[in-house]
């Protein structure tokens, strides 16, 4: 055992955790995901017990060896801890070379062949139920297991699609429920009939491609794309090949509106500096920034409204009023926040001029130009959808975007950001970078991926971004999974040691639903709302109309419920199945209070570490690993992650 790094905080250790340097009753709360038996390995020490924990030859042994880990855990556990145990599933193969052995199929990674394991006794395609074997054995070795929640993974790869609701990106999840002939897709001269698409679950082999702009791009590895060396399969490409791509077309009978470019670029500068408080629109900016105060004021007027600013020092406050301007917010801007502020879907409707006059108005005020480079250079915090629809804007109207994950120092930690920068016009020099270079390839954890064929040659079809791929079958047909339905999550078993434990129901509650409608929980008496489906969100004095009890359910929302939908999150390492932040960071809200500490005994690179920090806790991460543990230091270092979005 080697203590590989400690602080007041956090301490990581390359041990096993069959035999952990802590004190007895020393932790509140446990949160993990250990290694999965018969899917992989992720390095390759042995356990201090003379196993490599993963590889057993029999599901007997992996849960007998899991029963050794709980022991140890149980010893180092307050009496009113939890421990949240994350473990998936396989299926049996039932064929000889099942398993075990497999081969290396990723750089100094094994993984387990894609056959899976052969279990004595186990028909072949057999579910082998490995977490209901563990919590059953837990159960008897006399932990309380108090609850089976199931994580549902989403996700999704995005696409420019035409479809009966007209021109716009889609993620392959959604186009994948619409009927194929009322869908095309764009094959970069033309709109090419889909076919059909198949869905079949992860194998385990799946990879990112990272792209000099920042795009991250999942896929299985028998994908094609076209590159600068021909078409290629995913697994034959290399660093410094450069996908193909194309700009998108502007739609074929643009949207005829009474909105203008002017109401446009209003609604782009909502979006990067924005917000609302009932009617009022709220313009945040710099007290020097007079254009933009008289441009606000012309269109204020010109919409039958009105503005009026403060100024305090180097700050300046715009206040705009009117109903048609809020109405063109409604209408344009989607989102309610910085973190998930976006283009309307109706916005990829309108005209490439329209298009250029929203991204006018965002730039100008998350942007800054800068007129050596003749670049617009852009910061703005990790918002997901933004990122997408600034992608199909510029492939749209023919811009360069780079645009990177990122972070920034803010109140004494790490926000993650983008960063980045728009090119109008090329630069032309001789030392310009291709941004559909790929610059890193990584382990993808995706949970479903897509066969999508479509109709004309040569086959291809443009993400949002633009970038071309290729089918990876000319006419689709039904994966080998067909005969029973995809597996779309895991399960986290919550182990206790006693029948009473710390809980805190009301740090996870979760929103309240009525009447298709969603009323945020709030501890601090705020009473959010937000629609669902159609219609507007109600003002507040509507909300007593609907029956509600504002204590009961505006203020403390519903008690939080055992299938927890949490899209994967990029590791930013080369690490198969690093949690997403927020799982760990729910665990750790319900299960421990400020300045207690936390456990990872399988802490990977350091993700539930990181939540736990985050949260004013304390954590200890272990790890045979001692690459893995270096990758948890430079997670907790603010070293940010760079990695995919897959289906």
């Amino acid at each position: 055992m080697s203590e590989y790094y400690s602080d007041d905080s956090v301490r990581i250790l390359c041990a096993s955790s069959l035999h952990m340097d802590l004190p007895d009753a020393s932790v509140q709360c446990v949160v993990t995901s250990p290694p999965y038996w018969g899917l992989r390995k992720y390095d390759g020490e042995q356990d201090s017990g003379g196993f490599v924990y993963g590889l057993e030859k029999s599901p007997e042994e992996y849960v007998s060896h899991t029963v050794l880990f709980l022991r140890e855990i149980r010893r180092v556990l307050k009496d009113d801890g939890c421990v949240f145990w994350n473990v998936g599933d396989s299926y049996n193969a039932g064929r000889n070379g099942g398993w075990p052995g497999g081969k290396k199929q990723w750089r100094d990674e094994r993984y387990i062949s894609r056959s899976g394991p052969n279990v004595p006794g186990l028909k072949p395609k057999d579910l082998c139920l490995i977490p209901f074997r563990v919590a059953l054995a837990a159960q008897m070795d006399g932990w309380w297991v108090r609850s089976d929640i199931v994580w549902c993974l989403s996700g999704g790869t995005w696409l420019y699609v035409r479809s009966q609701k007209g021109d716009m990106p889609m993620t392959v999840k959604d186009m994948a429920r619409l009927e194929p002939s009322t869908v095309q897709l764009w094959n970069g001269e033309k709109w090419t009939r889909l076919l059909g698409v198949s869905k079949s679950p992860r194998q385990g082999d799946e990879i990112v491609l990272v792209l000099r702009s920042g795009e991250r791009i999942s896929c299985t590895p028998t994908h094609r794309f076209p590159t600068s060396r021909g078409l290629l399969d995913a697994a034959a490409i290399q660093v410094g090949d450069v996908l193909q791509s194309c700009r998108l077309p502007e739609p074929d009978a643009v949207k005829d509106c009474a909105i203008d470019e002017d109401a446009a670029w209003f609604a782009g500068l909502y979006i990067a500096e924005g917000s609302r408080s009932e009617d009022t629109i709220q313009i945040a900016g710099h007290a020097k920034e007079e254009v933009r105060w008289r441009e606000i004021q012309r269109i204020a007027a010109k919409f039958g409204g009105s503005a009026t600013r403060t100024i305090d020092g180097n700050n300046m406050s715009i206040r705009v009023y009117g109903r048609v301007l809020n109405a063109i917010i409604d209408e344009l801007v989607t989102g309610h926040d910085a973190h998930d502020k976006g283009f309307a879907p109706v916005v990829w409707r309108y005209s490439n001029p329209f298009l250029d006059a929203i991204l006018g108005g965002y730039v100008s005020g998350d942007g800054h130009w800068d007129a050596e480079n003749k670049r617009w250079r852009l910061g703005f915090c990790r918002n997901y959808n933004l990122e997408r629809d600034l992608r199909t804007a510029c492939a749209r109207l023919g811009y360069k975007l780079t645009l990177n994950l990122s972070s920034v120092p803010y109140n004494g930690k790490r926000v993650p950001t983008f960063k980045g920068e728009i090119r109008m016009v090329r630069s032309g020099h001789w030392s310009e970078k291709n941004g559909n270079e790929v610059v890193e390839i990584r382990k993808a954890r995706c949970r479903e991926v897509y066969d999508i064929g479509v109709e004309d040659e040569p086959h291809l079809f443009a993400l949002a971004s633009g970038v071309l791929t290729h089918n990876s079958k000319p006419n689709p047909m039904p994966e080998s999974v067909t005969d029973r339905p995809t597996n779309s999550h895991e399960h986290i078993f919550l182990f206790t040691k006693s029948a009473s434990y710390y809980w805190d129901q009301d740090a996870v509650k979760e929103e309240a639903i009525h009447e298709g409608r969603i009323v945020k929980a709030s501890l601090t008496g705020a009473q959010n709302t937000e629609s669902r489906g159609n219609g507007d969100a109600p003002n507040g004095a509507m909300r007593t109309a609907w029956g509600f009890s504002q204590h009961d359910t505006l203020i403390h929302g519903r008690n939080l419920r055992d299938v927890w939908t949490i899209a994967t999150q990029p590791s930013g390492f080369k690490h198969y199945a690093a949690f997403p932040l927020e799982l760990p960071t729910r665990c750790i809200k319900a299960a421990t209070r400020p300045g207690d500490r936390v456990l990872d005994p399988f802490c990977g690179t350091g993700r539930t570490l990181e939540a736990a920090l985050k949260l004013g806790r304390k954590a200890v991460g272990i790890d045979l690993s001692e690459r893995y543990c270096e990758m948890a230091e430079k997670r907790l270092a603010g070293q940010m992650e760079l990695a995919g979005v897959c289906a």
